[in-house]
């Protein structure tokens, strides 16, 4: 196949969110911008597969702590940008793209970090001057949960709306079809190298394109079209992938707007999110990874999952409605779990990944931070390249992760009686720990464990030696994990 060089000021790799989005937002600014990604559309896109909840809140843990703080005040800047943004970008493209109004936030006994998730959303709702009130389960409407799955706490967070994501990439790619200097490039991108004066990109059918800027605005495997040499020099982190599985039923029980838990058990919330159509929206699975042919597919455990905990913990009338479609992508999670955005230290390379859950909410924002970055123009970026966000203390990292892990365990539909999960969580910690952490504590302990299996070789040692462990946790101040208990 013949190789042609087409000049533009900017190409822009990725026709997700953010790549759709930068490349709008570049095509304004009066810029001739190529943008490169398969028409067809990835089956395997986050940007499709996402229930596009615009939850500055929603995304907020009981565990964040001031480290976060940039991101969500990042979250609500996006978020009251968004109304303006998506009007202009409607009006543009003479488009429509379905949004639902408003949502509600359910804590049951089935998260176990659930009520402090919720309550740390209304005390941020505050201190932003954003609308939140509690409110009764039976207020909210559309919630119909199994009887023991009734929640305890219900909160409504009115400005907290949600869009359909593929009006939404259809808008976006009809607006900026509208400026003459935007072509879209029906393919993918096999390489991307630097060049005299720019960048030159060669697409898996063999054409080459160049420019002065490049932006990588893909998910989680668009660094790979760079040589190691080249990424490392422009101080790109190293990028994985949670995977999340979704679906769109039909024939379902009436929800005008999102209902959602909290983020629990390494992923988001369970949530429903309603759609064009009559659609119903289901979501959303989550498992990291780093290997994506491994990961491709969807496994029968993961749907299970997904549809057990929300008939039973939203509307139990979900499981009459008929399955439209089955989707799963690859969300972008870098090393630093902070998202990457920005130039780079390399001349006309910009990247924007990494916004994990958020790409659709953080879009108008990111937008706006790649093409003023491009124009030269002042930038106020949390995410440069580059910089290192203070990472979580692997302390504190075992402990929240021993604790979603029993979470994980209990799905769907677990439990154990008495305050037993607590106590196993105290038990599996010190295990853990005891495993992983060079300390003088746990050697001693383990010593211990040794000679008491020595000197009472029998199977039942084991019964006694849980409760000791157990009461070593709670000495040493592993504290209870009271939202496990009932309310």
């Amino acid at each position: 196949m013949s190789r042609t060089i087409k000049n533009s000021d900017v190409i822009v790799v990725g026709g997700g969110i953010l790549g759709l989005a930068s490349s709008y937002e570049l095509a304004c600014q009066g810029l001739t911008v190529t943008s490169v990604y398969p028409q067809a559309g990835d089956r395997e896109s986050a940007s499709l597969a996402a229930g596009a909840m615009l939850g500055a809140l929603g995304e907020i843990t009981g565990d964040d702590g001031d480290s976060d703080r940039d991101e969500l005040e990042f979250r609500i800047a996006s978020q009251r940008r968004y109304p303006e943004w998506l009007g202009a970008l409607c009006e543009r493209s003479k488009t429509k793209v379905h949004q639902g109004q408003g949502s509600f936030i359910i804590a049951n006994n089935e998260g176990v970090a659930d009520r402090n998730g919720i309550r740390r959303m209304k005390l941020e709702a505050d201190r932003y001057n954003l609308s939140a009130e509690w409110v009764e389960p039976e207020e909210v409407p559309g919630l119909n949960p199994g009887h023991h799955y009734a929640p305890g706490l219900c909160l409504a967070l009115p400005e907290e709306h949600s869009v359909d994501s593929g009006q939404l990439l259809a808008a976006i790619a009809a607006a900026a079809a509208s400026y003459p200097g935007w072509t879209r490039v029906d393919d993918s991108v096999a390489a991307a190298r630097q060049d005299s004066g720019g960048w030159v990109v060669t697409t898996s059918q063999g054409a080459t394109y160049a420019a002065a800027h490049l932006v990588l605005a893909g998910g989680s495997r668009v660094f790979n079209c760079l040589a190691p040499d080249v990424r490392d020099a422009a101080k790109l982190p190293a990028m994985f992938f949670g995977k999340g599985v979704s679906c769109l039923v039909r024939g379902a029980p009436a929800i005008p707007q999102t209902i959602r838990t909290p983020n629990r058990a390494f992923a988001c919330g369970i949530h429903v999110v309603p759609r064009s159509d009559g659609l119903l929206y289901l979501g959303a699975t989550n498992c990291l990874g780093v290997d994506h042919d491994a990961e491709r597919g969807m496994q029968v455990g993961e749907i299970h999952n997904l549809f057990d905990e929300i008939v039973h913990q939203i509307n139990t009338d979900i499981r009459l409605s008929r399955i439209v479609d089955i989707r799963y992508g690859y969300r972008p999670i870098p090393a630093t779990r902070s998202p990457v955005i920005g130039r780079t230290d390399l001349p006309g390379l910009s990247v924007a990944t990494g916004t994990y859950r958020n790409g659709i909410l953080m879009a108008p924002l990111v937008a706006g931070i790649i093409a003023d970055g491009i124009a030269d123009k002042p930038v106020e970026n949390p995410f440069a390249v580059g910089a290192k966000p203070a990472g979580t203390p692997i302390e504190r990292l075992s402990e929240i992760g021993v604790r979603d892990i029993l979470g994980f365990l209990h799905e769907p539909r677990g439990s154990l009686p008495y305050n037993r999960a607590d106590e196993l969580r105290k038990y599996t910690q010190t295990l853990f720990e005891m495993a992983v952490f060079d300390d003088e504590r746990h050697s001693e302990l383990r010593q211990e464990i040794q000679q008491r299996l020595k000197d009472a070789p029998f199977n039942e040692t084991m019964h006694k030696l849980f409760y000791e462990i157990v009461e070593r946790a709670s000495q040493r101040g592993i504290p209870e994990t009271k939202t496990a208990r009932a309310h």
